[in-house]
């Protein structure tokens, strides 16, 4: 949806055997039998005046484990603040911040993992 300036966006899914993070990654235990996950992004962006994009996103990913195995579920949250410059037609700057937490859901273990980036570059459209 886009109104004044500001986007918005918004999804959720759900399915077995799909995955997480990448397309079938994890999506079957070892005996074969799909996993369950679900998960959703959403994402909010302004244009200035300067036709500088600003914006912020949020999202999660959430694999579920099977009875028997040794994680309970495999969860992965980030969200990023971005600033985008168009310098020509075919050429956006690009300025990011990202937060991304991992959890594995492995009783009694410390699995947990976090990374904190900065992301300075730029995307070339064709």
């Amino acid at each position: 949806a886009t109104f004044a300036g500001i986007n918005l966006v918004g999804y959720y899914y759900d399915g077995s055997g799909i995955g997480q993070t990448g397309q079938l990654h994890g999506g079957f235990d070892a005996t074969g039998k799909s996993r369950d996950s679900n998960g959703g992004y959403v994402q909010a962006t302004y244009v200035l005046p300067t036709s500088t994009k600003v914006g912020v996103s949020w999202g999660e990913s959430n694999l579920d484990g099977n009875s028997g195995e040794t994680f309970k579920s495999l969860k992965d949250e980030m969200w990023t603040v971005g600033a985008y410059h168009p310098l020509t037609k075919s050429v956006n700057l690009v300025a990011e911040y990202n937060n991304l937490e991992t959890d594995t859901g492995v009783a009694g273990a410390n699995a947990t993992g976090k990374a904190r980036t900065v992301s300075l570059g730029a995307i070339l459209f064709f």
